[in-house]
């Protein structure tokens, strides 16, 4: 019985002397293709809309505001879009429509003049305004949120007419899935 299990363990030594001399096969480095990140593939095609339809971009991050003045966009004493702001519309609706890795919040601003509730409805009405143009081009409403800032985050002074003009807009903020965008005054 000796004999047998010394003779097993002497063919296990040398099974494993014989395994542990061998090279491990080379394998060749695969490398994958960089995905640049979310921002970067979008940046460049909002950029050239912005600028064609006077929009404003800003980047932060993974995060892309396409900013829409109120003034030329909107009739001047009401919610309503005017024909001029429909057409810009809908081309950013059109690049938006087939983007299923992003997803939308459209957040309406005001400036101070006038009560802050009535301010507050106004963003929330313009904000509306946009998202219906963007769903009726085909963006689907389950990737939208709306927001209502109204006077309370200012781009500009409000104690100047140019001021006040920035400080009204309607913001498309892109934004890859599955970030949400916390809305707070």
């Amino acid at each position: 019985m000796k004999i047998k299990t010394t003779l097993t363990l002497c063919i296990l030594a040398l099974g494993l002397a014989a395994c542990s001399s061998k090279q491990a096969p080379q394998t060749a480095a695969v490398e994958l293709p960089v995905t640049p990140p979310w921002a970067d593939q979008r940046m460049e095609r909002f950029a050239e809309l912005a600028a064609r339809e006077g929009f404003e971009l800003e980047r932060e991050g993974e995060q892309i505001r396409l900013i829409i003045p109120v003034d030329g966009n909107f009739h001047p004493k009401r919610t309503l879009l005017l024909p001029s702001g429909l057409v810009p519309l809908s081309k950013v609706a059109q690049t938006l429509r087939d983007d299923h890795d992003t997803q939308l919040a459209v957040v309406g601003h005001s400036d101070s003049v006038g009560d802050d509730a009535l301010n507050k409805q106004l963003s929330m009405e313009r904000a509306q305004a946009v998202a219906s143009v963007l769903m009726l081009g085909g963006v689907s409403g389950k990737r939208l949120q709306l927001g209502s800032m109204g006077e309370n985050q200012p781009r500009a002074d409000n104690s100047t007419d140019t001021g006040r003009s920035l400080n009204r807009r309607v913001e498309i903020v892109l934004m890859p899935y599955p970030t949400r965008l916390a809305l707070a005054d």
